[in-house]
């Protein structure tokens, strides 16, 4: 509390006096006011808080390695190789690059570019590139006129997310799953040219059906978010020497997977989702649905506990004038009701984890802190406003600077004066230094003000000012 003497009255009072000479005049009067500290309102808001993980994507380019690779000019070989630079940032991504065509080293001729490395199993050490620029796209060339595209596919997929335990594994649990299949040629093993030189193939349903079924299954044990075929090969219609239209085979394999629920849409429209043409350079379009089709995943958080950060002292708050309020993006603050909510005072600073979902964590030592009862607790988007006031403080004592004439003294509190008596008004306790805060109402008369001077006790249980109020004394000082 702080008190504030104002200047002298500006009435003067004459005292006759008994006596003579220097002492015909009486002393100036005196006229002190003071006004503690008035309640202080106070009032926070805060929101709870999410965590947003870049979704796990696993990209696997399935790349040409035939004799018929050498039909692709380099400017498409290298367009093919940008487009992993396509990939959003957003992503934790694993770019894998494996051979069309199975190498002596079968499925363990690959090399891997990783958003996070460190995460990569232990097997892919010296598998790792650091950029798009050293994947060996259309290397190691195998002779001969099979391609068992599919099969490669499904083969590889099913060593790679085999293994245990789950950080050995290349391809992870839950991730999204792209395949990249660049070819200008056909699977061999399903769709072959129509005797008569048409240009029309025939394709083995039932091996056909077989490797969907195959694909579908990996789908189901990855539990992937999607699980996607991006076939860049030849369309039919493209007239280049060497080069093989797939569409019974890659084509019809692409549109196949697209259509499994969920259902993607970012190519609901296109005939041939997932496809692109080789032939015609449609290179650049792989991923440009496919970055907008991943949502980042937001994971919620709940709270038991949020601090009141307004007060940090232990007894600076009004605990009984608390009010707990709710809102979201779309709601205007609720004032909740008390059963909802408890106080705890945390004058030990014991640390408590106010979140407890996900995990526990976000913790905090403030002295204040609201609970929520269980079913409800505040989760990401919800935002808390707090309110309250600053403890009242209640005085039993006014200050005077000079020892009075206690017959002169005249006490307002508001405007009412208060009477001399010590049951129900004032009495004069002479010279103090003492605390002048007194406890009321449960409320505490520490922090102590401590003051020195000629004091006026307030007596009575109605006898008392409090912050805010506007204290008077009047008095003509004592002459002795």
């Amino acid at each position: 509390m702080k008190i504030y003497w104002s200047a002298f009255l500006s009435l003067l009072l004459l005292v006759a006096l008994s006596g003579c000479g220097s002492e015909q005049f009486g002393t100036t009067p005196q006229a002190n006011s003071s006004q503690p500290n008035a309640v202080n309102a106070f009032q926070q808001a805060s929101c709870s808080n999410h965590t947003l993980i870049k979704p796990e994507v696993d990209i696997l380019y399935v790349v040409d390695n035939s004799t018929s690779s050498y039909y692709l000019a380099s400017d498409i070989k290298t367009a093919i190789q940008n487009t992993i630079n396509s990939i959003s940032a957003d992503f934790d991504y694993r770019v894998i690059g494996a051979p069309l065509l199975q190498t002596p080293t079968g499925n363990e001729d690959y090399q891997v570019l990783a958003k996070s490395p460190a995460t990569l199993p232990s097997t892919a050490t010296n598998k790792k590139v650091n950029s798009a620029a050293e994947f060996s796209f259309f290397s190691n060339p195998v002779p001969g006129s099979l391609e068992p595209g599919l099969e490669r596919i499904r083969s590889f997929i099913a060593e790679h997310s085999s293994l245990t335990p789950a950080s050995e594994k290349l391809l992870r649990r839950g991730a999204y799953l792209f395949i990249v299949l660049v070819s200008n040629g056909r699977d061999t093993d399903i769709e072959s040219p129509m005797p008569g030189g048409s240009g029309e193939t025939i394709q083995n349903l039932s091996l056909y059906n077989a490797r969907k079924a195959s694909l579908l299954n990996l789908k189901t044990s990855l539990n992937s978010q999607q699980f996607r075929l991006f076939s860049l090969v030849t369309h039919p219609g493209c007239s280049k020497s060497g080069w093989n239209p797939s569409p019974k085979s890659y084509i019809q394999m692409s549109k196949d997977l697209y259509n499994q629920a969920p259902f993607p849409t970012d190519q609901s429209s296109d005939p041939s989702p997932d496809s692109y043409d080789l032939c015609k350079g449609q290179i650049s379009g792989v991923f440009t649905s496919v970055n907008s089709a991943i949502q980042q995943i937001i994971v919620p958080h709940t709270y038991k506990y949020w601090p009141i950060t307004f007060s940090e002292t232990p007894t600076g708050l009004n605990t009984a004038d608390i009010k707990v309020y709710k809102s979201s993006p779309t709601s205007a603050p609720t004032l909740l009701p008390s059963t909802s909510w408890s106080y705890i005072s945390n004058s030990s600073l014991t640390s408590y984890s106010t979140r407890i979902l996900p995990t526990a964590g976000e913790p905090t030592t403030a002295r204040h802190l609201i609970q929520f009862t269980s079913g409800n607790e505040v989760t990401y988007p919800d935002c808390i406003q707090i309110t309250s006031t600053s403890n009242p403080e209640y005085f039993g004592y006014v200050v005077m600077a000079k020892n009075p004439n206690v017959s002169t003294i005249v006490l307002k509190i508001n405007g009412q004066t208060i009477p001399q008596s010590s049951s129900n008004g004032w009495s004069f306790i002479g010279q103090q230094t003492r605390n002048i805060k007194v406890q009321h109402n449960g409320f505490s008369d520490q922090p102590a003000a401590i003051r020195s001077g000629y004091m006026v006790q307030l007596n009575g249980s109605s006898n008392y000012y409090k912050s805010g109020d506007n204290v008077e004394i009047y008095y003509v000082p004592a002459t002795n």
